[in-house]
């Protein structure tokens, strides 16, 4: 077993694995970003991108793997995130013998320590230096595109009944901070914090960005009763595509050009 990221315990480098498990999707794309896609043989249901992943065997949701099914594929390297409904099923796999690697994937600091773990696990080392440097490269990219600008009151929405919000430190708030916006839900308290209207109505936020599940009408009719707030009133309530925005993996340099695309619309381009 090997716990790095999540215990920071040493163990010794066990061999190369040819059969791999991964259950969750931030995961599954950094494997498919090392070169790895041919040698998974089990994913979470929520693992679709890139469209490849969607082929590979399931072994339960993200939130309840299944133990049997897991152990069907007979993996030789199980890897998972943790959270408190995954961790008796991550625990019976462990002690049935099979290797486990947990890592975190809450914070961009997770996103790099997680890349490392898993290129040192699968002896993909170089490739794990050379997607780190990129993806790095690429926020830095986004960064200095709108450097020197206004930063805009801007409010993320991952759902909406009830009204929940990104809050500090979340992979989304530096997200929002890169691409050039202020998070008016920075200091709520929570990571996702839920929100009433009239709270929304006091923060004022210049920028809506919806990454909630449905239509973009949805957007518009959630905050339809606050004509006063900026974003309504200047018709900037944008419903987005939150796969990316929502998984800590290596498009997030995509999802922070996207939100500076949405804070920043008159900025030059970085692509």
């Amino acid at each position: 077993m090997v716990l790095g990221t999540a215990l920071g315990l040493p163990s010794a480098r066990a061999a190369e694995p040819l059969r791999i498990v991964s259950l969750a999707p931030s995961t599954t794309e950094i494997l498919y970003e090392l070169g790895l896609g041919e040698q998974l043989v089990g994913t979470c249901a929520q693992c679709d991108y890139p469209p490849a992943a969607r082929h590979v065997p399931r072994v339960g949701s993200y939130v309840t793997p299944s133990v049997e099914a897991v152990l069907a594929v007979r993996p030789d390297l199980v890897i998972a995130v943790p959270s408190p409904a995954n961790r008796d099923a991550v625990r019976a796999v462990e002690r049935l013998g099979v290797r486990v690697l947990v890592v975190r994937d809450r914070v961009l600091a997770d996103l790099w320590e997680g890349v490392r773990a898993l290129a040192s696990a699968t002896g993909r080392d170089r490739e794990g230096a050379a997607l780190e440097a990129r993806i790095r490269s690429a926020l830095e990219a986004v960064r200095a595109c709108v450097a020197g600008r206004p930063r805009p009151r801007v409010l993320m929405v991952v759902g909406r009944r009830p009204l929940i919000v990104v809050g500090g430190k979340t992979l989304q708030h530096e997200l929002l901070e890169i691409a050039g916006g202020t998070n008016v839900a920075a200091d709520v308290g929570a990571a996702f914090p839920q929100l009433s209207l009239e709270v929304v109505a006091a923060r004022a936020p210049d920028v809506i960005i919806d990454a909630a599940m449905g239509s973009e009408q949805g957007s518009r009719t959630t905050f339809a009763s606050l004509p006063n707030v900026p974003a309504v009133r200047d018709g900037r309530v944008v419903a987005v595509d939150g796969d990316e925005l929502l998984r800590t993996g290596p498009r997030v340099a995509a999802a922070a050009h996207r939100l500076a695309d949405v804070i920043h619309p008159d900025a030059v381009t970085c692509r």
